[in-house]
């Protein structure tokens, strides 16, 4: 693929709202084939297009591409057999140990589509809602009649607040009901949902459709006034987006290679071997190779 299809595939997936790893070799040291300039994206599902290196290094990429979907923070990949660069923020060193041998910098740019804030009512809290919602960078689709096309709006990652106050509050609530996005908020005091939840029950709502329900919407900022209530449910929405960011990027599902050192995803792993029931996995052929030669596999089940 040109340098030209690669950025026309950056922006159609831009154009359908598709999230994607922009990944860019800045530096290299011989032998290695990717030169500075060379491109690739990395979508969601891991697909990767273009050539930013072979070997070890594509599943570091992969890897650390779908990280930086996840915290949609840039990160610099430093890939060598060179001492590692673990005082500076925002890289993260690997140490090249394959045969192939060379150093890379590969810089990780994820592209992610707006979270989607979806309001339904017209208030005064949900005005101000909506402009908040387009200061902090979300995508707003504001609803403030017919709210029986909601549930076509709503996606697991969305963010949902009624916010009728009094003005169609029983539609308001019933078209949202059901649905699980990742945050549902109801602006209302607690008489007034107690009431509201009673009659979505009638129409069928189970215990659970309610818990899932924010109820009333927003942290505790003490709020009076109504853009005070509308500034506690957009800061409890920044936290629910925000929460558990380093919790997720954390490395799971990973080993080492007990040949080259190199980390292994344990998911996508191709070669492996079984020493006394225990799975070890490798990063090429080569390594499961070596540690199969029955002199290094009879060392590990001593060293075991």
């Amino acid at each position: 693929m040109t340098g030209s299809d690669l950025f026309q595939e950056a922006d159609r997936l831009r154009e359908a709202e598709e999230p994607f790893v922009l990944a860019t070799v800045v530096a290299y040291k011989s032998p290695q084939s990717a030169k500075p300039g060379s491109k690739a994206i990395i979508k969601a599902d891991g697909e990767m297009i273009g050539w930013v290196g072979g070997g070890c290094v594509q599943p570091i990429v992969l890897r650390e591409a779908k990280n930086a979907l996840k915290t949609g923070q840039p990160k610099l990949l430093t890939i060598s057999p060179d001492a590692a660069r673990d005082d500076w923020q925002g890289a993260e060193s690997y140490r090249m140990t394959c045969e192939g041998g060379g150093s890379l910098e590969i810089y990780l740019e994820p592209v992610l589509p707006k979270p989607q804030l979806i309001i339904i009512g017209r208030s005064p809290v949900a005005q101000t809602l909506a402009q908040l919602g387009h200061m902090l960078d979300f995508k707003v689709t504001a609803i403030d009649s017919n709210p029986g096309s909601v549930r076509d709006h709503i996606k697991e990652d969305s963010f949902v607040v009624v916010a009728t106050m009094g003005n169609g509050d029983e539609e308001g609530l019933l078209s949202v009901i059901g649905t699980r996005p990742r945050y549902l908020g109801l602006v209302a005091s607690e008489k007034k949902s107690k009431a509201l939840f009673e009659y979505a029950r009638e129409k069928g709502a189970t215990d659970e459709d309610i818990a899932a329900i924010k109820c009333p919407a927003g942290v505790e900022l003490g709020s009076e006034t109504l853009p005070e209530i509308a500034l506690s449910v957009a800061a409890e929405i920044v936290q629910v987006r925000r929460a558990g960011v380093e919790e997720q990027t954390k490395p799971t599902g990973v080993a080492m290679d007990p040949i080259c050192g190199m980390t292994v995803d344990i998911a996508n792993a191709k070669y492996t071997s079984t020493v006394n029931e225990e799975t070890i996995y490798f990063c090429c052929l080569r390594c499961k190779e070596t540690f199969d030669q029955p002199q290094i596999s009879q060392l590990t089940r001593i060293g075991k």
